[in-house]
């Protein structure tokens, strides 16, 4: 019996020892002893930044470099770079914001919608001139727009130089039965200037030389241009009026480079105007340009349009629509509502994290419209997730949290900068001051040395940057300006020991991002410095430098594509 019982009491002893083990190891209980690492870690992240100039953020306590007040504490889940910002989940709700991941695709029985404008045929202009040296007394055509028929009358014109010639003649009618040839050369020059035989012989009839010659039209057409005014002199040959003959007339339109392919001769074209309510017009594609403007990065297609009823007036704006067929060349697009519009930028809010509501700003370059899309020549790549609804109400969080917004006066900072950089003013001392000048000049000169493609000169004068670089304190600097020109110094390094000019190239972009930094926050400049860039460069992503000339040289291909870019910004 009492072996029963002790045998019972021994069970429950064992299930409360185990439940007592059990309940301890899935506890949240922590002995006093825990080590650190032992603790759970928080997940939120403190930063210190200004209630006045919520765009001042640091790791560290202290005073606003801006105003000077204290910092207040803030913190944010997780790690993001300094130009993302993060939404509440609520206020997406409220918003109703929506992202769309882009992609490419090719033009298969796609539209392409081209912005164009009328033009005058230059085929059919001409130029109105005079025919000798004189001074214009009257103008009787004085308005553009005028129609002038051929032998018009258009004004009259003194001529000392045909007054002397029809004087010569008169004398020579004396002994023209003598002189027959002294006669005929004489009246021959006349013809020479377009008087006509019943105007030489009313002139030899009275015996005295018109002082003043009419001047008539040698073609037919509208006037585009007036060029003379009375009591102006003019020599032979120069320029009076401008004609276009109107019945036809060119429509121009803008192609991007990366619409070319979708695009041939013959090809057919919808072409509308809002000065038509919507009608619709057909025509063919009749010549491409080969030459592709450098500065709107776009080619020239055009077609020619009969104007026998007036309607086109040139200067008049168009819409070309042309059906896509078959076109294998993908592009990168985002939908139209994805765009937002800030003066001449083109800007866009991309969702940077797949799982967390967090957004940055993109300035992007556009292409031409295709259907509901735009074409993304430049700011995003295949496989962002930018937002298609409720832009404006991301836009809004961006500015109320400090961060780049469409109210930026320029974005090309976010694009740019490969620093932490946390305010928007770069502090700099009196030795780094001092220094400033030598470093751009010689960078620019570095600049020359690769757009000359001279690997060697590169490497010397990379080695000369870092030098003047070495010159500057550091320890001086504050943390964002030291981040820059150590970045600066690095990279001048790694140029210096390569001898292949496209690795050099390469790490010529990362110095010019910081270099652009650099530039924007100057004062009191001797010079202007353009930011210059060229889509083309770093297989299509894009790349800046700084240039003390407007007029582009690109160093990222040389005297392959020497003046391929543009000026996208004028420090000064």
């Amino acid at each position: 019996m009492k072996k029963n019982k002790l045998k019972k009491y021994s069970v429950y002893l064992v299930v409360l020892i185990t439940g007592i083990a059990l309940g301890y190891i899935f506890s949240d209980y922590k002995p006093d002893n825990a080590t650190k690492e032992d603790m759970p870690v928080s997940k939120k992240k403190v930063n210190w930044t200004c209630s006045m100039h919520p765009q001042i953020k640091t790791k560290e306590n202290g005073n606003c470099p801006l105003c000077g007040m204290n910092l207040t504490i803030i913190t944010e889940d997780g790690e993001m770079e300094p130009h993302q910002f993060k939404m509440t989940k609520n206020a997406l709700a409220l918003a109703n914001v929506e992202t769309t991941t882009i992609g490419l695709g090719n033009l298969n029985s796609n539209t392409i919608l081209l912005s164009g404008k009328i033009t005058a045929n230059e085929k059919t202009n001409a130029i109105q001139t005079t025919l000798f040296d004189g001074r214009i007394e009257k103008l009787d055509v004085n308005y553009v727009g005028q129609y002038i028929k051929k032998g018009q009358l258009l004004g009259y014109i003194y001529s000392p130089e045909l007054y002397a010639a029809q004087d010569k003649l008169l004398t020579s009618v004396t002994y023209k039965d003598t002189h027959k040839k002294l006669y005929n050369a004489a009246r021959n020059t006349l013809g020479l200037w377009k008087m006509t035989d019943e105007q030489i012989d009313a002139m030899i009839a009275s015996g005295t030389p018109m002082m003043r010659f009419p001047i008539y039209a040698d073609v037919s057409g509208t006037v585009t241009e007036i060029i003379a005014a009375e009591g102006n002199w003019y020599k032979q040959g120069d320029s009076l009026y401008k004609v276009a003959n109107l019945y036809t007339v060119w429509g121009v339109f803008d192609a991007y480079e990366n619409q070319l392919l979708a695009l041939k001769v013959g090809q057919d074209i919808t072409i509308t105007s809002n000065a038509f309510n919507g009608e619709e017009l057909k025509s063919k594609i009749a010549f491409i340009e080969p030459v592709l403007n450098v500065n709107s990065r776009t080619v020239a297609v055009r077609v020619t349009l009969n104007n026998k009823d007036k309607h086109f007036k040139p200067g008049m704006f168009l819409q070309g629509k042309i059906n896509v067929v078959n076109a294998d060349e993908e592009m990168l697009t985002a939908p139209k509502s994805a765009v937002l519009w800030t003066g001449k930028r083109s800007i866009v809010y991309v969702k940077s994290e797949p799982q967390e509501p967090v957004f940055e700003i993109r300035e992007v370059t556009l292409g031409g419209a295709l259907g509901d899309a735009y074409i993304i020549l430049d700011g995003l790549v295949s496989g962002d997730e930018v937002v298609t609804n409720g832009a404006f109400t991301v836009d809004a969080a961006a500015q109320l949290q400090g961060k780049k917004s469409m109210m930026s006066n320029s974005l090309s900072q976010s694009n740019v900068t490969v620093l932490n950089n946390e305010s928007d003013k770069l502090i700099f001392n009196t030795n780094l001051q001092s220094e400033l000048p030598n470093i751009i000049n010689v960078y620019v000169e570095l600049k020359d040395f690769l757009v000359a493609t001279d690997s060697h000169k590169s490497m010397r004068k990379a080695k000369e940057l870092m030098s003047v670089l070495l010159r500057v304190n550091e320890s001086v600097l504050d943390k964002e300006t030291k981040q820059c020109i150590v970045a600066i110094r690095t990279i001048s390094e790694k140029i210096s020991k390569s001898k292949d000019i496209e690795e050099q190239r390469k790490q010529f972009k990362n110095l010019s991002k910081n270099m652009v930094v650099i530039a924007e926050n100057l004062s009191e400049l001797d010079q202007p410095i353009y930011v210059q860039f060229c889509p083309m460069a770093d297989n299509n992503k894009g790349a800046t430098w700084l240039s003390f000339s407007d007029e582009v040289f690109n160093p990222y291909y040389g005297d392959k594509m020497l003046h391929c870019g543009s000026v996208k910004m004028t420090i000064q």
